[in-house]
């Protein structure tokens, strides 16, 4: 009886995981559990008829996600000091436009 349950154990050891006795993928390698470029969708563009406007739509979705900063960031390595850096000086960016936008007042946003 032993022998049958470290068999199903080490079986269970191999590509997939089970959970609840199903089957289920793995997470890709250097991917967080709760990363969302690891399980991202396809993005959809519908407009008839014209392929530049699709294009054009599709370009500034995928501006608005930032997958173009990404891919610029990634070309190169970045040391963690510099990363620290970038991070620290984005933060008071971000700071400096929400207060700006605060000071502005009440108004048409």
């Amino acid at each position: 009886m032993n022998d049958e349950v470290d068999s199903e154990k080490t079986a269970a050891k191999g590509s997939t995981e089970t959970v609840g006795g199903a089957p289920r993928a793995r997470e890709p390698r250097g991917a967080a559990p709760g990363d969302d470029r690891a399980r991202a969708g396809a993005m959809e563009v519908v407009v008839s008829h014209n392929i530049e406007k699709a294009m054009k739509i599709l370009k500034r979705k995928l501006i608005k996600e930032g997958l173009f900063k990404e891919l610029k960031a990634r070309k190169y390595y970045e040391k963690p000091s510099e990363r620290r850096k970038r991070k620290e000086k984005e933060s008071r960016k971000k700071q400096r436009k929400e207060q700006a936008r605060l000071n502005k007042g009440p108004g048409l946003m």
